[in-house]
């Protein structure tokens, strides 16, 4: 599994995955309080005046899910963390 941290732009309070990509993947988007809640300890401090969501997949599926961050306007930036 991995967890993709994932940083929004400046003026973003989301980003989006498709019902499609959800279904498929089975991955999980999480603000970094459900991440903690779920499990998912010691992570990052969110930089002031930013907004920063998780991504919870297979490592098999990561690939579908940065591709399509890398395609969202209102994802600045994202890190992928192996887990487990």
């Amino acid at each position: 599994m991995v967890l993709i941290e994932v940083h929004l732009a400046p003026g973003a309070h989301t980003f989006e995955l498709s019902e499609e990509t959800l279904r498929e993947t089975q991955a999980q988007m999480m603000t970094p309080e459900q991440a903690r809640a779920v499990g998912f300890e010691n992570l990052p401090a969110t930089p002031p005046g930013r907004d920063v969501r998780y991504v919870a997949v297979l490592a098999r599926d990561s690939r579908w899910i940065l591709n399509v961050l890398e395609a969202d306007p209102n994802v600045a930036s994202f890190r992928m963390h192996e887990v487990g």
